[in-house]
């Protein structure tokens, strides 16, 4: 499979996440439309590295709207434990979101 700029630019969303560095990954991620990628699983890894960028920027809105992505790309996949264990950390945080009730109790975080 040949390397689209879409799936580059998913791959360094990665890696700042992973280098802590985050606010780097913020303009690889305004650059990637869900529907560019190949894959659910593809989307469902946009979705899953975007909540994990938005959440080391403490930005609870944009996580929880990435982890949206993760249950429409791949449902199965926002049941996974890290990211069932980022779910509950948004319910019980500071800040209340629509629909995050819900949302945790569909993917067994709640």
């Amino acid at each position: 499979m040949d390397a689209t700029p879409a799936q580059a630019d998913l791959y360094w969303i990665g890696v700042h996440n992973a280098l802590g560095t985050p606010d780097e990954a913020v303009r690889y991620a305004s650059r990637i439309a869900p529907a560019a990628l190949p894959t659910a699983e593809r989307r469902a890894r946009l979705g899953t590295d975007t909540a994990r960028m938005w959440q080391q920027l403490g930005d609870h809105r944009q996580t929880f709207a990435a982890l949206r992505l993760v249950e429409q790309a791949a449902p199965e996949e926002a049941q996974r434990p890290a990211l069932r264990a980022m779910t509950a950390g948004l319910l019980y945080g500071p800040v209340a979101l629509p629909g995050l009730r819900e949302f945790a109790q569909r993917t067994g975080a709640a």
